[in-house]
């Protein structure tokens, strides 16, 4: 494993932050699947006590923070960087390191921060803060003002993002603006006090991070009556012209996505066969479909998962076990949104997008769910993604957009240099997406596959393979220490039949401190003291 051009201009700023340059702002592009996950790694292994004395990544979902802890542990990042720090998972606690040298929240949490804790601990130490898809940070926003005291008493603030666009085309909070003649872009150029570093997906296929892509796009016909009673057919959703976004919807409520979801897993399951490492993920438009879908899957013997926003708790666990490869491992995981953006399982090699979402940054993330090199699957040449999705045309102009990418990483093969603009690519914005408003204008009749067609987008080289470890995050040795302590308490008193809290007082008298407030030396000494003191 070796570092990306990315990851290694970090570098090469952290050390020129250690030799004196005064920087306060970091805005970091890169494609997604291109690593960035790796950059807080190393802004805390380089930075970390000379220039700040811990690390905030604040993400835009709970899972990511699960995959970011678990980024510090990875062996081969370890190894790679030379570093032993680790990361907590936290939501709104004291001392949220617990010890470590960086802690990982959301953006969620911070709104919902009504005592300041994030805000007093950015007083009590020299933080570097990294946020994670700003793009989420609408300017002026709600989680634009939770933000606010952090950054401004952050050592360094690092922006990074695949897509540092918003579907909505509001501006994006802490991030400079030019004004152009096509309205408000952001502006690139690097100043004093700030350094940009970017990475298209161009860059990306020079390095061999991304994998060979074939698209299978569905034509279909659709059927459905308007607000009026009125009834419109569409004999091909590619040539559906202004009536797309209702075909599309139409196409997606009936009959032609379950035998788009048909033919996708058919597929999946005979290329399975050959690479049992493979998994399957399927994006629904909304919770209703995306349960819909779970059901006819498990009617067909398919064992998938959900995760939507519905039961986070249980969605957390799917996606943990969706990560997973051997036993208690799920292979096929059905989602809504939560599940896409920042999703890192590089076994994906299946993607079926039955979704009515039809911007570029949105559909540039679901794709690259599935293009991730995975180190496991054997050589680099041998890998494939392949994305099974209704053929309209907002979905193409997205594809192209990325087709446009990887023309110009073939046409500049021989630089180092990437001179990729976005303003070179089609925008992809399309006609969607569909509001809620113009969902509940038609009823859905009925609509089927007319066809299929397919699009390879690129080739690839070899890549050496890696090995996969699992290690327990800081957050799960804390809650497996806990769990000891209580369970060994509620032992003790059972046997000795004493009242329910009778040792868990004395256990904070002797310590005078929560237990979800201890560090995990701390609970080590918890567990040693009550098992001196109230032996089984």
């Amino acid at each position: 494993m070796k570092l990306r051009r990315h990851q290694r201009e970090l570098e090469n700023i952290c050390k020129d932050i250690l030799a004196g340059r005064k920087l306060t702002d970091i805005v970091c592009a890169v494609t997604p699947g291109g690593g960035k996950s790796l950059l807080p790694q190393i802004l805390a292994a380089r930075l970390i006590p000379a220039v700040a004395d811990a690390l905030c990544w604040i993400v835009p979902r709970s899972v990511l923070q699960d995959q970011g802890a678990r980024g510090f542990q990875n062996p081969s990042h370890r190894t790679l960087l030379g570093h032993r720090l680790e990361a907590m998972m936290t939501t709104n606690q004291a001392n949220p390191t617990k010890g470590c040298g960086a802690y990982i929240t959301t953006y969620q949490a911070l709104a919902a921060d009504t005592r300041k804790i994030n805000a007093k601990e950015f007083r009590r130490k020299r933080y570097l803060l990294v946020l994670d898809e700003p793009h989420h940070l609408e300017d002026g926003g709600m989680w634009h003002a939770a933000i606010q005291p952090l950054y401004d008493r952050a050592v360094l603030r690092v922006l990074m993002s695949g897509t540092f666009e918003r579907g909505d085309g509001a501006l994006m909070a802490f991030l400079s603006y030019a004004n152009t003649d096509c309205g408000d872009r952001i502006d690139w150029n690097a100043t004093d006090s700030r350094a940009v570093i970017r990475y298209t997906l161009a860059d990306a296929l020079r390095e061999q991070a991304c994998i060979d892509l074939r698209v299978h796009y569905a034509n279909c016909q659709a059927t459905w009556l308007d607000a009026q009673g009125i009834e419109h057919h569409v004999e091909s959703l590619a040539h559906a012209g202004r009536q797309s976004a209702a075909a599309l919807l139409t196409a997606l409520k009936t009959e032609a996505a379950l035998e788009l979801l048909n033919t996708g897993v058919k597929d999946w399951q005979v290329y399975r066969a050959a690479h049992p490492r493979s998994k399957l993920l399927v994006v629904a438009a909304n919770i209703e479909q995306a349960q819909k879908y779970t059901a006819w899957l498990q009617a067909r013997g398919v064992p998938a998962k959900i995760a939507t926003s519905e039961d986070s708790t249980a969605a957390y666990q799917a996606i943990k076990a969706f990560k997973r490869q051997g036993s208690g491992a799920v292979d096929c995981l059905i989602t809504v949104a939560m599940a896409y953006e920042g999703l890192d399982v590089p076994a994906i090699t299946h993607l079926i997008c039955l979704t009515h979402i039809r911007t570029k940054p949105w559909i540039e993330q679901v794709v690259h769910r599935a293009t991730r090199m995975d180190p496991m699957a054997g050589p680099y040449a041998d890998q494939r993604a392949y994305i099974y999705a209704p053929d309209d045309r907002p979905f193409r102009e997205c594809l192209e957009y990325i087709l446009a990418q990887r023309n110009m990483a073939i046409a500049t093969a021989a630089s180092s240099i990437s001179t990729v603009s976005d303003e070179d690519f089609p925008s992809g914005q399309g006609l969607f997406p569909m509001t809620e408003r113009a969902e509940s204008s038609i009823q859905p009749l009925h609509s089927g596959v007319l066809g299929m067609s397919n699009q390879a987008l690129w080739a690839n080289l070899d890549v050496p393979a890696q090995s996969e470890l699992h290690q327990e995050t800081p957050k799960e040795r804390l809650d497996r220490l806990r769990k000891q302590i209580e369970k060994h308490v509620r032992t003790h008193e059972q046997s000795r039949r004493l009242a329910h809290g009778t040792v868990n007082r004395a256990v904070y008298s002797q310590f005078r401190k929560s237990r979800t407030a201890m560090t995990e030396p701390e609970l080590h000494k918890v567990m040693k003291w009550v098992s001196k003191a109230y032996p089984l």
